[in-house]
Order: structure tokens, then sequence, then C-alpha cells
């Protein structure tokens, strides 16, 4: 969308011969050969490539992002004066670096919208090949490159951009990692900001023209700034589907920054990110969507006492401040301190655990959504579906708030619970369960979406499971001090993870919350004027988007999987995901999330449904999946749409009677002829993703040293206000 800051030209042959294009060290190029080659649809184009690159079509296809069903000609450079398409010299032999020419603004299409020709209303669904085992599933694919010494040593994205370039990502088409590459090759990720020599701005370095065809208002603020990133990245994931990026990578990034050169620096840049490994993207995006520990003003610094880890940090706040659950999870540690004050362990969704020291008090009690149930037949009867009934186990869940480790005894009930004794002795939380709360504001610091008369008090305990925003405790305050205190510390999934610094983490939230709630931070206001689109879901808060899937007429919810949503023991990626099938056109029908499914699977493993991390769909847009499965079918056509999801949203089964060879997450199972299966799994479990499929697992010495390098490397500016760029809403397309 520039004249780029870069002042070297790499070569196809020069990227593939060099590691990371980000340390402006160019290798010199050998002999190339220039490749004719037929694209799906039947466009030709010529590639350089090196002289030993292969020079198969599935080795060219991953290479350059693009769909290659034959490779026609093949000349040596040396031979030939054929050139790159959209290049301005012809080769020779020998290649040396020059300096690019400026690139030129881009071109609007005359007489029409520029996004008409290459897009598909999200209302229809698209359509499948003839065989299942077939066609294009997913999106372009980008083969992974770096090692993860490498990839970690020279990370340089702020955690906060993640979950918005996957947003961004999931509802254009587009890899988030090509969204990753532009970014940090226009602005450094927001770090360098300057306007450039040719006039372009903001964050992905939109020509003002171009912003006004494609900026979109995807912080839900009001109007569309260059200089917010959620809109900036939302835009440029728009203007990459407007220039047919969900087939054809290449030349959508052509058509962003018409030089060659640039062209393969971002496509070595995406592959070096669909390197990383997977721990990486799942747990920092998960990290980075979680809330602050304690509620109201605080500050953060470095602990300094006896004992303290390197790698926690004492949060200052206002006196006897709420310490509240950072995310949904479970509690897995509460205990008293040597010193008095206390401290809790709570274990989120993606398997991130929180440490929360030094609390002057821990709540007795916590509010949560009373227990239900419904059998397969209710279950039929009220969706009117012919659904098979589950298959029992003599194991069962444990409940909210008992261990799964730990035997509980019987509890004793009062029959006057009220009097002293039998008060002291349990009847004040028998008393407690019975009556609910008053307010449940009194209980959490944020809006949850428990129906009053649903509500009920527990006793807040190892194995409890609780909401984001539950009031946990309360900082420690020394009598007539002004400030209170917490330490705070986390340990991110994965096997082997230490505990990290929590500061870069800490910073990105914020970054996050200023970027995601627009110039105005009339998000919800905004939002609540229509319907907003599945990218802006995704950057929703989790209560937000559970009462987005409560309310959305679109999504048909059996009434004690809605108990489980208001309940928030509902994994946001399942809410995402059906949120993401009703924006496709394709409405589902909810027969299964935790309650009414057996704790064990039939396999005798433990369901992932028991941990609201999974959902069963029996229907699509009324269509029964029983007897509507195979090729073309509703389930394909469904099934197709989810293996587009991406990074963090990337389910890990997706569960049918059909097989789609080449999948990682796909499986053909007899007893699935009813429903689709969709699973997640924490991120220490998690299969590797359809883009970043390293497959390698972030050990504790490349945790701390990734860390380490996110101290190192600046955090953007991110600001709350809307700069005189910004312009009139726009709609999504």
């Amino acid at each position: 969308m520039r004249t780029s800051r870069h002042k070297i030209a790499l070569t196809a042959a020069t990227l593939s011969a060099a590691l990371f294009v980000t340390l402006g060290v160019v290798a010199s190029a050998g002999a190339n050969r220039n490749v004719t080659v037929t694209l799906d649809g039947g466009t030709t184009r010529i590639y350089t490539v090196g002289d030993s690159d292969p020079v198969d079509a599935s080795s060219l296809s991953k290479r350059f992002g693009v769909t290659i069903t034959a490779v026609t000609k093949i000349e040596s450079e040396s031979t030939s004066s054929t050139t790159t398409s959209s290049t301005t010299t012809s080769s020779t032999t020998t290649t040396t670096t020059t300096t690019p020419k400026p690139k030129p603004k881009p071109r609007p299409k005359p007489h029409r919208r520029a996004t008409k020709p290459h897009t598909t209303p999200r209302t229809t669904a698209r359509r499948p090949s003839t065989s299942v085992a077939t066609g294009t599933l997913g999106l372009p694919g980008l083969t992974p490159l770096g090692t993860p010494d490498d990839l970690i040593a020279n990370f340089s994205i702020p955690p906060f951009l993640l979950p918005i370039y996957q947003a961004a990502g999931i509802e254009y088409g587009i890899p988030w990692q090509v969204l990753a590459a532009i970014n940090s090759v226009e602005t450094d990720y927001g770090r360098n900001l300057s306007v450039s020599t040719a006039g372009a701005l903001g964050w992905m370095q939109f020509m003002p023209a171009t912003w006004d065809t494609y900026g979109v208002d995807a912080s839900g603020d009001g109007v569309a700034d260059p200089y917010n990133p959620v809109d900036a990245i939302f835009a440029a994931a728009r203007y990459l589907k407007a220039s047919g990026g969900s087939s054809d990578l290449h030349a959508a990034i052509l058509s962003y920054n018409h030089a060659e050169w640039y062209v393969a620096d971002v496509m070595h840049r995406a592959q070096l990110l669909a390197g990383l490994p997977d721990d990486i993207v799942a747990s920092l995006t998960g990290l980075s969507q979680a809330m602050f520990p304690v509620a109201g003003k605080a500050s953060v610094s470095t602990a300094k006492g006896a004992g303290d880890s390197p790698d926690s940090v004492t949060i200052g706040s206002l006196p006897n401040a709420p310490v509240v659950a950072t995310g949904d999870g479970r509690i897995t540690k509460i205990a008293k301190q040597r010193d008095g004050r206390s401290t809790i362990t709570l274990r989120d969704a993606y398997g991130n655990e929180f440490y929360y020291r030094d609390l002057g008090n821990v709540a007795q009690r916590y509010v949560t959504r009373r227990d239900r149930s419904v059998s397969s037949k209710d279950l039929s009867k009220e969706l009117k579906l012919n659904l098979h009934p589950e298959p029992t186990d003599t194991a069962t869940a444990p409940s909210a708030d008992e261990s799964p480790t730990s035997t509980s005894a019987r509890r004793r009930l009062f029959a006057n619970p009220a009097r002293p004794a039998a008060y002291r002795a349990g009847g004040a939380e028998q008393l407690a369960e019975a009556y609910g709360p008053n307010d449940l504001s009194d209980w959490f610091t944020v809006p949850v979406n428990i129906p009053r008369k649903d509500a009920v008090i527990k006793p807040l305990k190892k194995g409890s499971t609780v909401i984001a925003g539950t009031i946990l405790g309360h900082v420690d305050t020394k009598v007539g001090s002004p400030r209170g205190s917490i330490k705070f510390a986390i340990r991110p999934a994965g096997k082997g993870a230490p505990v990290i610094d929590p500061r870069p983490i800490i910073s990105g939230w914020k970054l996050l919350s200023a970027a995601s709630r627009g110039a105005n931070g009339a998000r919800s206001a905004s939002l609540g004027k229509g319907a907003p689109t599945i990218g802006q879901v995704l950057l929703l808060g989790k209560s937000e988007l559970a009462r987005r899937v409560l309310t959305d007429s679109r999504i048909t919810i059996y009434e004690c999987g809605r108990a489980d949503i208001q309940a928030g023991g509902i994994d946001r990626r399942v809410l995402a995901t059906l949120e993401y099938l009703a924006d496709h056109g394709m409405n589902p029908t909810v027969s299964s999330l935790h309650c009414g499914h057996p704790y064990l699977s039939k396999s005798g493993n433990v369901s992932e449904h028991s941990a609201g991390a999974a959902v069963d769909v029996a229907a699509i847009n009324g269509v029964p999946i029983l007897g509507n499965q195979g090729p073309g079918s509703i389930t394909d056509h469904a099934v197709r749409a989810l293996l587009a999801l991406q990074g963090n949203m990337h389910p890990h089964q997706i569960i049918t009677l059909m097989s789609y060879p080449g999948t990682d997450n796909t499986l053909a199972l007899a007893d699935h002829d009813d429903h689709i299966h969709i699973g997640f799994h924490p991120a220490d479990s998690a299969s590797p993703g359809a883009l970043v499929s390293s497959g390698v697992v972030l050990g504790g010495s490349k945790w701390s040293a990734l860390i380490g390098r996110l101290r190192e490397v600046p955090n953007p500016r991110v600001t709350t206000k809307p700069s005189r760029y910004a312009t009139a809403v726009k709609t999504h397309d």
C-alpha cells in the first residue's frame, strides 16, 4: 500500500538462502530458473526459483501460496529473457541486490466495488467437490520455516496482536501469519507509524484513497481509523480478500505492493511465523485475552520480597480491592501461607495457570449456575430431532465444587440450619445455597449471564469452577495503609513450562483493551446497533460473547445447554465456533455441550464435553445431520467451513461419518451419524493447527527465552483517541 522503508530488494532465491530477512542479511544468489506454471482456473504465471529448488507443482504451490495444477516450462535465466510477472527488468545469470522502485499507488477498480468479483455472500456455503477426499480444504497453505530457537530469538510480535490477526484472518479467509507479516514489513508491528514518502499511513500503511474504499470500523467505536490496530488489520484482510487472497496469496500480496521482492519478503516472514511451536500461538493468544487480576486502579512493579520468584510482580491497589479470576477456570489450590496470608492458583480453559500470593483474605463462597440435567429422550423432544441416546457410564463428572482427584464425603444437612451450632457447622453454606445471592454485583466485578433465579452460592475450595471476574478474595492491606497489594505470576500452558514474568502479558491486556474498544471506548454500544461480524465477535470479552450466543436467533440451543453457557462453563472457542457457523449461513442446532453428556466418552477417555470444550451440532439450517452426510451434503459444507478456522480457533477434533484425507483434525466414527462433534483441547495437549504445524512442544528453557525476548522488545503505542485520518463508519462485506 506504500513505498516500503526497506532499501534492499530480496529475490525469491535470496529469501530461500537467508533464514531471517528481518536481520537485514542477504545471501548472494546462485543461478536461477524461470518456471512457467498453470494455476487453478487456467491462469498462466512465471516464477523465478533457485537452480536447486524443487519445481514440482506441490512444492511450488506451498512456496508461493497458490494452487498450481501444472508446470509447463522450465528455463534457465541464462538462456531466457522471460521475467516473473509484474517485474520491470529482465533477469540475468548474475543476480545483484538493487534498491526497489517506489511502489505505485494501488489503482482502484473502475465502475465497480473491488470486493465483488472475489467474494461470496456469507450466507451461501461454498460448493464442495464431488468427493469428500478431494478438493480444496481450509486456507491456502504455508510451508513452515526455521527452527524453534531461531524463531524465538527473533520473535517480536506484541502478544495482544495475536487475537486481532486471527479474528481478521478468520473473517476474511486470510492466513493470520500473512497479516502479521505485512504488519511487520510495513510498520514493525505498529512501532514505526510515520507517514511514508508516498503518503501511506497507519498500522498497515494505507494510502488515504485506498483507506476510503477499504477502511472498516472493526473496533466498534463509530469511526474507521488507520491508526487503530484493529481497524487497520481488518482493513488489510478485507483488501487481500478483495484481491483474491482466499485462493491466490501471491496475487493478493502483489496487489498490496506491486513488487515481487515484496511478495517474497512477506511470504517468507509468514512461513517463519507458520513454523512457530504450537504452544506459542495457543498459550499467548489465550493469555492475551485474560483479565487483570485486581479490580480498580492498580500499579505493577517487580516483586522484591524475601523468597519472591524473580518472575512474579507486585500489584498495588486501593485498600481491600477485590482480587478476581482472570478467566474461566478451575481452582487448583487454596492455602494459608506461614505469615497468615493466603495463596490461590487458578487454571484456565487453555491450561495456563495464574498464581495469586499474599492475599489478605480468600472468599469463603462464590456464585455459579444451579446444576441441571437432561435425558436424550427429553432432548429429542425439545429439539424435535431423532437423537441417539448417549452411552451411559459408571463414572460421573466431578461437581463444580469438587476436585476431580479427591474423595468427597457425604455432606451433612441440617433440619434447622439457622440454629447457632448448626450454623457454625455448615448451616451458613446450606442457607446460602438455598436462598441464593441478593445481588450478583457483590460476587462479580463484571456483568454475568446467570439469571438471578438460577444463581446458587457454593463454598469456594479446591476444584471449584469459577467464571472470569469472580471475586476470589481481597488484597492484603496493612492497618491504616492507603494501599493494598498482592503478588502475581503466570505459568503458561505446555509441558515443562516455567513460571514466567507476567509483565509483557499484563501490558498486552491493557493494549488489547484499548485497541478492541476503539477510540471512544464505545465498543459495546456501537456493536449493539447492528449485528457484529464474526471477526468482531471473536474479539468480544467472554461474558459479551456468551450473551451474544444466548441472544442470537440463528443459533438453537437446548435449554440445559443454555444453562451451561449462563454459568460460564463453556469454552469461548466453542461459543465463537457457533457464531462462526451462523455467520457463514449455517445456523446450528446444538444438542450437547456439558449438560446431558457423560463424563467419559465411548472410548473410555474423559470427554471434552466435561470441560465445556466441545459441542455437538445435530442440525444445520433445520436440516438434521442424521441422513444428511456425504459429499455435497449440508454436513460436508459445515465441515469444510470449520476446516478454515485457524490459529487458536483451529478445532482439535471434527467428528462425523466422513473422512477428509490430508487434514489433521477430522475423524470418522460410526456413532456420529446424527451430529457433528467439534472439540478443543487445552493448549498443553492441543494438536498442531492447520497453518501452525511444526508440532514442536515448547519446553521450559524456550518459554524463558521467549519472555526474555518480549521484555526486550518495546510495545507499540495504542491511542484511545481517534486520529485525524479517521473516517465515517464502513460496514464489512
